[in-house]
């Protein structure tokens, strides 16, 4: 492991963790965490040859600058950051080889909130509970389960070289962007129920309280609070309604069990746009029936795959047939 390749943090940037697919441990009580907007995830990993689920850096807001002290393969892909390799503008949706001694600088993003940075080989670090993922509050995985900080540096696995090609990834492919979002819920036994239909009759705007836990909602709605409430289980895109009738949107990082109404859950499929929520957006809750939640995501299953598919034959991924799914992508 001390000669493999290195990537030196010069500036961590406002909070840029490592990511990958995720747990599948939810049962001991451990959030499956993962990347926030996993498509971005596995399309930014299939532009460099890597496996979906191959570790790399989430990006918020504002991006880090990284020092390469090898030469490396890599793709910056999700929310229109602006970037540059030593001054020069580092293209996105791109695989770019970077040369030792050379520095990326991630900047800012007017629109959307997160990017992910893969490069070739992935991020090498030790597996905690069966991922690489970095969860905040639980202070575990990642470097340390924390951000990254100034003179961190991160090793990545070896792989044959291979020469960038100009590859395109069809836009239609890209997590949508935006202060306007209208995300397909479906209900639970809460809406049923009574609670939280008011949740579908206007439009809500999204506090400052975003983070890899959670998006709450500016507005609020009538929310009765029983406290003999049995504690049920939570998946990240459900909608919770606290007492103070603000809404929550639950992304990646949020506790595994709780004891707020979830009237709403948003369907697989948009479970992206979530991680792409930044304070002001305005969200729209749309309903849809089961049938319609699934065959979207089935549709959008086959063009990633379609996609991944494409970019192996010129990535250079050894391995024979589609490139191989972490744990969740493909279930």
């Amino acid at each position: 492991m001390s000669g493999a390749p290195l990537i030196e943090v010069s500036r961590p940037g406002l909070q840029t963790t490592v990511q990958d697919a995720g747990r599948q441990v939810r049962a001991l009580g451990v959030p499956a965490g993962g990347a926030a907007d996993p498509v971005t995830r596995r399309l930014a990993n299939a532009l460099v040859g890597n496996r979906a689920g191959a570790a790399g850096l989430e990006v918020t807001l504002g991006g880090p600058t990284l020092l390469f002290h090898a030469p490396a393969l890599v793709s910056l892909c999700g929310a229109p950051f602006v970037a540059e390799l030593d001054g020069a503008p580092f293209p996105l949706w791109r695989a770019v080889a970077v040369g030792a001694g050379q520095t990326l600088r991630v900047g800012g993003t007017p629109v959307g909130a997160r990017a992910f940075l893969a490069v070739r080989g992935g991020l090498d670090l030790p597996e905690v509970f069966g991922s690489r993922s970095t969860d905040l509050r639980g202070a575990f995985g990642g470097l340390e389960g924390r951000a990254l900080r100034t003179g961190d540096r991160l090793r990545y696995g070896a792989a044959p070289p291979v020469t960038p090609r100009q590859a395109f990834i069809a836009p239609a492919l890209h997590t949508p962007l935006g202060p306007e979002q209208t995300l397909r819920v479906t209900g639970t036994s809460d809406l049923t129920a009574g609670l939280g239909a008011a949740l579908l009759e206007r439009p809500f705007t999204v506090g400052a309280q975003v983070d890899r836990m959670g998006a709450r909602l500016q507005e609020a709605v009538a929310a009765p609070h029983d406290p003999a409430r049995a504690s049920v289980p939570n998946v990240p895109g459900m909608v919770q309604l606290p007492p103070d009738g603000r809404p929550i949107l639950l992304l990646p990082d949020a506790g595994t069990h709780g004891g707020y109404p979830t009237p709403l859950v948003v369907i697989r499929a948009d479970l992206p746009r979530l991680g792409q929520l930044r304070p002001g957006d305005r969200v729209t809750f749309r309903p849809v029936p089961l049938a319609e939640a699934r065959a979207a995501l089935w549709a959008q299953e086959r063009a990633l795959r379609q996609a991944e598919s494409a970019l192996r034959a010129w990535s250079g991924w050894a391995g024979g047939g589609p490139l191989p799914y972490a744990r969740g992508d493909a279930d």
